[in-house]
This record gives structure tokens, C-alpha cells and sequence, in this order.
């Protein structure tokens, strides 16, 4: 690490965070010591009980008083999702387009935040931005959610092009193409730096485009008449769920969707001036009032969460929804790298029951909204950079992107870690600084860390089970009075729990009232040694060491 710098002059870049993993992406880009920050997103973990991961605010709350203004690419979840958590800490403006301004502030609204953040909405047509010492010129890309862009972040040393999540599509059925016009423009003037997307690095060829896989969509709903229906999609992507409505209208039936965060989406994109010529969708109470193959039921959980719908469904929980033998399912949807195990969970429960799995292995029902190789080197030819910095995905997206660059000739590439302080100039890019990147997990309303206390008790909780007792002291005597189990003990171990009660009372008569013969107690050394003694019981009997909760009353 090296010694703290009293300001940041010239160009610099720093991930926060999108640099390890998919998601959390939060970027800060700093010219003579004046920050603007790129995207505010959470990630998703699969561990129990810290589902949902932001990444520490640390060097932003150090560094508030200069940061001028928030820039959001786009309204995903990995984008948006952090800003509840994080922007209270740095209180800045928000500069976003039309539609992800309204799904910012449905989030905020449930923090009762709405009105206290500025949000700046930013039109399609709008020009650059000035803060501060920057120009920001909102690009439009095309992706899986409408009104996405790239930014293209000008300063005195050179101008860096920020893609955000992009893909080539030419005829998209809902929000813009790429405006590659606009980025050649870019590239014939001089582009010093690309900050770029990797996530879908390992795909060779270009993706199927979105208007295929509606057609798709609609082709295989038609081919599974007499059969109820239902769908999982990324709640986030409208244009899928728009394909949804059509698919359903195409082969007369009505679409429900089941799921918080769908009615929500819905709410949002009519707000936002889409979804106008569709009406209302069924809530998932109404699905006793039809027929089930009149139904077309869209859920959220294609990536296995453990609060969706369909995981619900799959467990036999849902309220309204029940699974059937003659039901067809269908992921529209890609495993995101590390939710493997939860989707093929509930696929494989699903399939118990009968259901009829349908995947994009089956059938091409899914179209990324990220770029292929071949829509990577395309990029790299229209805006030609100086220098090329990948993020957005794992270690391993972010090393075959810098490979790929390499083979078309892009000389100056350097692969960034989350913390690194990197300096951008017209000599090329190196690391200059190397700050602490740490992850915090949502807990609640609370933001806590990862590598903490409360997650090294809840780890010890969940593999050791708890032992709580109470011994009552009175003359120099000992007695346990009571103890309870948690986690430790079946219905059917009544003998073995006897026998590890003696063994504990015995212990602790002996030992205290041994102590207490030669010296006055100390309560909390008794205390400590109540634990011992529980313990070493346990790990005779059953090979653990329980967490232990000891009680001392007169």
C-alpha cells in the first residue's frame, strides 16, 4: 500500500467495485482532484442471510466533499441497486435518462428518500454535461433494458469513452440502437482511453438480436396449446417482458405475472411513457379465475433467489400458483456465473413434479445484452483507443478482454483491480495508488461487513448450533437449572441428550466448586470455564464445539 496522496492530479480512474464479480459496479473517475462517480450497483451473493452485497463507501465518504455528481448508464439492478445504501453517505446530484430516473426513484421511495435526492433527468436528445472540470456526453447502446448508454468523459488530458452494459442490435424492439455514429465520430477525433464492458467475452459470435427471440417466444407458446405456461425472465429486461405480453396475445391468452418486483417494473415503464398500448396485468390472486391454459404466467427467479415467485412455486409455497404435471416452464433467461447450483435446484424440483423444463439450451428464447467478441472488436475498430481499461465481470472476463484487445493491436492495456488508483495520460495508464476494497453485505436496513463479527457468529451459528444454560450459584453451590438446544439435537436423540446433560452438570459442580473452595468467584471466569467445559463435553460426544451462552444467577 502506498502512503496516502493529498490529491489526485491529472486523469485517474478507480473501480469501487465491478472488477471482481458481475455486479456491484460503482466507478470513479477524478481529474485534478475532482471526482464524478459512474454507477452505484449491488451484487448478489448466495450465501444465507447476506443475499444482497454493495461495496464499501470508504473512499467515497473520504473523498465527499469533492464529488461533484453521480452518472447512471442504465437501470439494472448491478447499476442502480446500491443507491438506497450508498448515496446518503456522499449526497450528490444524479444525472440519469427518463427511465432510469423513475426506477431510481420507485427505489428511493421505499426508503423515503424520493425527495431528498436531486435526480437530473437527461434527455435522449440532450447535449454535454458540464460538472466540474468534466464534459459528459450521454451515448445511447443498445441493451436489455431501454434508454442505456455510454458516456463519453471529457477532460483537458483526453476524452475516455465509459460503455456501460452495450451490445450491437440494429433493429431492437424497445429503446435505441448503439449510436455507432456517434462513437466513430469519437474515434476519428481521438479517444484516449476505453473503460469497457466484459461480461459476455467468451462468446465468439454475435448474439441472436431481441426481435428473434420474441419471435421465438412467440412461436413456442403457440406449440404448447392445452398446457399452462409459465415464463422466468430478469424482471428488468421490458423488452422481454414486452415479448411476454405478445406471446400471450398471440395465442389468446391473459398474462400474469407473480412476482414484487414485475408489478413494480410495470408501474415504472408506463410512468416512463412505455407500455402504453398494453393493458394492466393480472396480479397472480386472479389465476383462480381462469382456465390454466388460457394463462401465460411471467415469474421472477430465473436465477434461483430464494424470496421469488418461482422458487416459491418450485417448493410448493406460493400462495396462489401450484405446479401441475401437464405445466411447461421457461427460462428465458442466462445463469448469471455462480447461481448454477440455485437455478438447477429449483429445475430439478420442478422436473419431479412432471413439468416440462424449456431452457435457451432448448429453444433460442435469450439474447444478451452484452457484447460478443466479434461486437468487442467492432467497437475497438470505430473509436480506435490509446488505451483500453476492461471491467464488468470477473477475473477471468476481464483478462480475456485485455487479450482479445491485444491481437487487434491495442498496445497500452492495463487490467484493473477494485481499489487501484489508476492514472490515465497520454504516456498510457498505470496504477498509482492502491486503496482497500472491501465488500458490505445488506442486512436489514443496515450495511455491515462481510469478513465482521456478525457474519463470523452467524458462519458459527449455522454449523455448530447453540447451547444456552443457566447455573444457579448459591453457598458454593452449583447447579445447571436449565439448558436449551438449537441446531444441535433431533427429536429422536433424547438419550444422547440426557447423557451429555449429566456430563455437564457433573463437570461444572466439580469445577466450579473446586475453584470457589480455594479463592471468591469471578463471575466471568466462571463463565469462560462453563463455556470450556460445554464445549469439551460436545466435542467428545459429538465432535463440535457449540456456540455457548452461559447464565450465572444466585
Amino acid at each position: 500500500m502506498t502512503k496516502k496522496s493529498k490529491g489526485l492530479m491529472g486523469l485517474n480512474f478507480i473501480s469501487i467495485g465491478g472488477c471482481s464479480e458481475i455486479g456491484m459496479n460503482l466507478y470513479a473517475y477524478i481529474y485534478n482532484d475532482q471526482w464524478i462517480l459512474v454507477d452505484m450497483g449491488m451484487g448478489f451473493d448466495s450465501n444465507l442471510g447476506r443475499e444482497l452485497i454493495v461495496p464499501s463507501p470508504d473512499e467515497l465518504i473520504k473523498n465527499k466533499s469533492k464529488i461533484k455528481a453521480l452518472f447512471i448508464t442504465h437501470s439494472h439492478e448491478d447499476h442502480i441497486g446500491a443507491i438506497p445504501y450508498l448515496w446518503p453517505m456522499i449526497e450528490c446530484p444524479i444525472y440519469a435518462r427518463p427511465f432510469a430516473i423513475e426506477m431510481i426513484r420507485s427505489k428511493l421511495e421505499e426508503f423515503d428518500l424520493a425527495r431528498e435526492v436531486p435526480l437530473i433527468k437527461v434527455s435522449l436528445h440532450q447535449k454535454e454535461i458540464k460538472v466540474g472540470p468534466f464534459g459528459v456526453e450521454f451515448i445511447s447502446v443498445a441493451h436489455s433494458t431501454p434508454e442505456s448508454c455510454a458516456f463519453a468523459i471529457k477532460t483537458l488530458e483526453g476524452t475516455v469513452i465509459h460503455s456501460g452494459d452495450w451490445r450491437i442490435d440494429n433493429d431492437p424492439v424497445l429503446g435505441t440502437k448503439t449510436d455507432e455514429k456517434k462513437l466513430k465520430a469519437y474515434g476519428e477525433k481521438g479517444v484516449l482511453a476505453l473503460i469497457c464492458d466484459s461480461t459476455n467475452v467468451f462468446k465468439e459470435e454475435s448474439y441472436r438480436t431481441e426481435k428473434e427471440v420474441r419471435n421465438n417466444l412467440i412461436d413456442l407458446v403457440k406449440q404448447h396449446k392445452g398446457h399452462r405456461i409459465l415464463i422466468t425472465c430478469f424482471a428488468s429486461n421490458l423488452a422481454r417482458l414486452e415479448s411476454c405480453y405478445y406471446a400471450a396475445k398471440e395465442s389468446g391468452r391473459k398474462l400474469v405475472v407473480a412476482g414484487r418486483s414485475l408489478k413494480k417494473i410495470e408501474r415504472v415503464a408506463k410512468a416512463a411513457g412505455y407500455f402504453s398500448d398494453i393493458p394492466a396485468f393480472y396480479g397472480d390472486k386472479s389465476i383462480k379465475d381462469f382456465d390454466p391454459a388460457e394463462v401465460l404466467i411471467v415469474c421472477t427467479g430465473s436465477q434461483g433467489e430464494m424470496s421469488s415467485a418461482l422458487n416459491k412455486i418450485a417448493n410448493d409455497a406460493h400462495r396462489y400458483i401450484k405446479l401441475d404435471r401437464d405445466d411447461v416452464v421457461i427460462f428465458s433467461s442466462r445463469t448469471i456465473p455462480g447461481n448454477e447450483k440455485a437455478v438447477s435446484e429449483i429445475q430439478n424440483l420442478m422436473v419431479e413434479k412432471g413439468v416440462q423444463i424449456v431452457t435457451d439450451l432448448d429453444y433460442d428464447i435469450h439474447a444478451s445484452g452484452h457484447p460478443s467478441r466479434e461486437e468487442l472488436e467492432h467497437l475497438y475498430k470505430l473509436i480506435k483507443p490509446k488505451i483500453l481499461i476492461p471491467i464488468h465481470g470477473e477475473r477471468m472476463h476481464l483478462h480475456k478482454q485485455a487479450e482479445i484487445a491485444a491481437k487487434i493491436g491495442i498496445k497500452n492495456i492495463l487490467i484493473p483491480h477494485d481499489g487501484y488508483v489508476i492514472n490515465i495520460g497520454k504516456d498510457g495508464a498505470k496504477v498509482v495508488q492502491e486503496k482497500e476494497s472491501k465488500v458490505l453485505a445488506v442486512d436489514g436496513t443496515q450495511l455491515i461487513p462481510m469478513d465482521g463479527n456478525i457474519y463470523k457468529s452467524r458462519g458459527k451459528l449455522s454449523t455448530d448450533g447453540v447451547v444456552s444454560l443457566c447455573v444457579k450459584h448459591s453457598k458454593s453451590i452449583f447447579k445447571l437449572v436449565a439448558i436449551d438446544y438449537v441446531g444441535i439435537f433431533e427429536d429422536s436423540e433424547k438419550q444422547e441428550m440426557k447423557d451429555i446433560e449429566a456430563d455437564i452438570k457433573s463437570e461444572i459442580k466439580l469445577s466450579l466448586e473446586n475453584i470457589v473452595r480455594e479463592k471468591s468467584l469471578d463471575e466471568g471466569k466462571a463463565k469462560d470455564l462453563i463455556k470450556k467445559i460445554v464445549k469439551t463435553v460436545f466435542l467428545d460426544h459429538r465432535g463440535k464445539k457449540p456456540v455457548v451462552i452461559s447464565h450465572i444467577v444466585s
